[in-house]
């Protein structure tokens, strides 16, 4: 008798606090959390200005690139994905205009470099490996103060 009430009452519970986890872990975030964040590329030393790239990976999936080949900065939205080993940013298609050709990003050193990119854009010049950096909303703080 106490086995049965012990077994109706404990079951049910353990079966309502494991499945929303398990639910959860299937979620497609949880997909993008490795690389989530915002990554910037610093000038090399002695170097005021130069090529800068800037990306954000919402963990949501959406993506904002930011990069200046030296002519001017643009701004690129998209989607990306992480296939294992690379990150690959898919970017829409801005009004009256095609899509950009999509970014490919591998993992460095405590960051990411493009492996792939619009030479059309970006000419001769390379885009520079980015570190880690802020999250976004720490980053947002830091830029708006007095």
């Amino acid at each position: 008798m106490r086995i049965k009430s012990f077994s109706m009452l404990y079951i049910p519970l353990a079966c309502a606090l494991v499945l929303p986890a398990l639910a959860s872990s299937s979620n497609s975030t949880t997909n993008h959390s490795r690389f989530a964040g915002v990554y910037l590329s610093r000038p090399h030393s002695g170097a005021k200005a130069g090529p800068s790239m800037n990306l954000s990976l919402g963990a949501d999936g959406t993506a904002t690139v930011t990069e200046d080949p030296g002519s001017g900065a643009t701004t690129l939205f998209g989607h990306w994905v992480d296939s294992g080993s690379q990150v690959t940013v898919n970017f829409d298609a801005m009004e009256g205009m095609p899509p950009e050709p999509p970014m490919v990003f591998q993992p460095g050193r405590d960051g990411l470099q493009a492996v792939s990119w619009n030479h059309a854009s970006w000419g001769t010049v390379d885009p520079p490996p980015m570190k880690k950096g802020f999250k976004v909303k720490q980053l947002y703080w830091l830029t708006t103060g007095p």
